[in-house]
């Protein structure tokens, strides 16, 4: 009942406008009528059509060809209905008889006919939207569990060997690395159980990533960290950036030797990741992470870009 009343403003204010058209054109001769009959026929076929359309839209799981017949059968039956029920109506409220003269008949059939084809096309168009909505987001669930997949044996894995050569040398900083990885599996099992979170939260897993890789690296690794301040609280997919600072580290970083660079700057909606390494191959293609973090990243209508850089290599983020 909500519905209707949302509906009938916008029903009545076109069947208004219909029917001054038609009486300006010099179509009706009586105002009167001309608005009572188009208000009729909005009313009753767009209230109609926008209230049942789910009586006429395909159903999920059945054959395409089976569901088009059984849509088509069903719209013409209600379209037969609903002009029967104006043309009724009419001759009700007016007295006027539209189907006593084959020219007005015509007119009549043609524009049920055009409201029905104007609902069909606006259900269609919001159907492929929502389908692609849903898409997108599925797209989205399933790089995330793409991710999953990848992040954890791959992070723990190099954890695990950086703490290996630590102990019979460094005990001390191999006890640090156990509390940095700790706190970082914490962190990535929390954001696993989230659509959404904060920058500044992904912020703090990149910190505790670094902080494991510092003790890999040693002296040689120098990062820096800016997150704008009116950006901390913005919400992004878990764990999109982790990928691309690992990608940073192993593909940049590892051939390279001499002190190693890394900025990660956030500010009005972007990231950019640079990096001072032995630089990207244009035509390379992109691994699993980073192909995932784009796919995220796209079904929810952001962009990841490869800006050129003179030294190294960058990566910059349109958030969604």
């Amino acid at each position: 009942m909500t519905r209707l009343w949302t509906l009938l403003p916008r029903t009545l204010l076109m069947g208004l406008g219909l029917g001054t058209l038609l009486w300006a054109v010099k179509l009706s001769g009586d105002f009167r009528v001309s608005v009572t009959i188009c208000t009729i026929f909005a009313v009753v076929m767009w209230c109609g059509f926008e209230l049942f359309h789910g009586w006429y839209q395909p159903r999920p799981g059945r054959p395409p060809e089976r569901e088009a017949l059984r849509s088509m059968g069903v719209v013409s039956l209600m379209y037969t209905v609903m002009l029967a029920l104006c043309v009724g109506l009419i001759r009700l409220t007016t007295g006027v008889d539209l189907l006593i003269h084959p020219a007005v008949a015509a007119m009549t059939f043609a524009i049920g006919f055009a409201i029905t084809n104007f609902m069909m096309a606006k259900h269609a168009l919001v159907h492929v939207l929502e389908a692609e909505g849903a898409r997108a987001q599925a797209e989205a669930r399933a790089g995330l569990l793409a991710l999953q997949a990848q992040l954890q044996p791959h992070t723990l894995f190099n954890a695990l060997n950086t703490i290996a050569a630590l102990i019979p040398e460094e005990p001390a900083k191999a006890e640090a690395a156990t509390e940095a990885l700790s706190r970082l599996l914490r962190r990535i099992m929390s954001a696993l159980e989230q659509e959404r979170w904060t920058l500044a939260e992904e912020f703090s897993v990149l910190e505790d990533l670094l902080a494991l890789e510092r003790l890999r690296f040693g002296a040689r690794l120098d990062t820096k960290l800016e997150l704008a301040p009116e950006d901390a609280g913005r919400e992004v997919p878990p764990l999109l950036l982790l990928p691309l600072v690992e990608n940073a580290l192993k593909h940049g970083f590892r051939p390279k030797v001499g002190t190693c660079h890394l900025r990660v700057d956030a500010t009005g909606g972007r990231v950019r990741i640079a990096d001072d390494g032995v630089g990207r191959d244009p035509a390379a293609p992109e691994g699993l992470g980073v192909r995932t973090v784009r796919e995220r990243l796209e079904a929810l209508g952001g962009r990841l870009a490869w800006p050129e850089t003179g030294v190294g290599c960058a990566v910059e983020v349109t958030l969604p």
